[in-house]
């Protein structure tokens, strides 16, 4: 069983050994993995430590300003704004890996000029576990895993990495915090992706895309923060398909197949396939072994339809899932009159056709959509 304390005895030694009395700076992105990696350096290394938080134009309504207020006290946290250059070098592009990889670039061009400005040699972020066990089983590139992938930091950017959350698993990373006294708005916060609304942004992306999922993600959030599940946001793709008569036959009930992709993972490896959704009222159980005899096709991810209008271009998924490590999650059994009030709430945005409830579990799915 992990033992936080034991972790951080164990590992202080470590980074003094390897930092050497050097400026270390601190990516947060606002998610839990890469906060407490900054806070535990910042514990052990003090005003060594430059926490940073780049924003991207990716990042939930109000992040930067929310986490900043958070860790005030805790944490010296900078902002540096590169939203435009981010939004600027990423529009147009669509498919999930490319956008990721394109991301981590640019990312690491950034921080590379961060880490030079402040005269540092390292570079501490909060890589876990599960996220280089994705990248380097395929299933899906981490914007940051590096040298997991045989990237030499240093000779490319500039920078040395110290990853002191590596071998954890979200469970651990979570008790870490709390050892650390963190408060539970930072120790229990839901994960959040380094690339940020960008996968969520399924398929090609665009500003006002972009736009709409930061408004209905935030009604997502703000209308699931009571229910404590693992994980909860929404995500956004164009509702164009049709209607799939074979698999429809197959089920019994009426499939919809949109023309838009997200990843999942299939026989431990990564899937890039077609997003479903199916119709009418259906207990959760039976929506189990619709889900599963649907995902046997071409298929990644299966929505529940909840509410649609006339007119629109897009459709927003919500996802809820309940999970102890992030390696395998299964999807929440929200109550159904909670989807239609958030389903309302959503489509009062301009361009939204419909809103749909992701109900398949990882494995097939990933957790995000990208």
């Amino acid at each position: 069983m992990f033992d936080p304390e034991s972790f951080v005895k164990e590992i202080t030694p470590q980074v003094l050994e390897a930092v050497k009395g050097e400026r270390v700076v601190a990516a947060v992105s606002g998610g839990v993995d890469s906060t407490t990696a900054a806070i535990l350096m910042y514990k052990i290394l003090g005003a060594k430590v430059v926490p940073v938080m780049i924003d991207t134009g990716f990042l939930r309504k109000g992040e930067a300003d929310k986490v900043k207020s958070m860790l005030e006290g805790i944490l010296p946290l900078k902002v540096v704004d590169k939203s435009k250059e981010f939004i600027g070098g990423l529009e147009g592009l669509s498919d999930a890996e490319e956008k990721r990889k394109k991301f981590r670039e640019m990312f690491y061009d950034t921080i590379s000029q961060v880490v030079k400005e402040n005269g540092a040699t390292f570079l501490v972020q909060g890589t876990i576990a599960a996220d280089w066990v994705e990248t380097q089983g395929g299933i899906k590139t981490q914007h940051n895993v590096l040298v997991q992938l045989g990237i030499d930091t240093q000779s490319k950017w500039g920078f040395k990495l110290i990853e002191p959350l590596a071998d954890l698993y979200k469970d651990e990373v979570r008790a870490l915090a709390r050892y650390l006294g963190l408060p539970k708005e930072i120790s229990e916060r839901q994960p959040f992706p380094g690339p940020g609304l960008l996968v969520r942004v399924v398929g090609k992306l665009t500003q006002e895309k972009l736009e709409i999922e930061r408004e209905a993600n935030d009604v997502v959030e703000e209308e699931l923060k009571p229910y404590g599940y693992s994980q909860y946001f929404s995500a956004i793709f164009e509702s164009d398909g049709k209607l799939d008569d074979e698999i429809s036959r197959e089920v019994g009930r009426k499939v919809f197949v949109y023309n838009a992709r997200a990843t999942g993972v299939k026989g431990d490896v990564r899937s890039y396939g077609k997003i479903a959704s199916i119709y009418g009222d259906v207990d959760y159980d039976e929506m189990r072994k619709v889900t599963s005899a649907i995902t046997k096709y071409d298929v990644t991810h299966v929505m529940w339809k909840i509410a649609e209008k006339e007119s629109g271009h897009y459709t927003v998924a919500i996802r809820a899932v309940v999970t102890e490590d992030f390696m395998t999650a299964d999807f929440a059994k929200v109550d159904k009159s909670t989807l239609e009030k958030i389903a309302n709430k959503i489509l009062k945005i301009d361009q939204v056709k419909e809103v749909v409830y992701d109900v398949t579990s990882k494995p097939p799915a990933t957790i995000e959509l990208e």
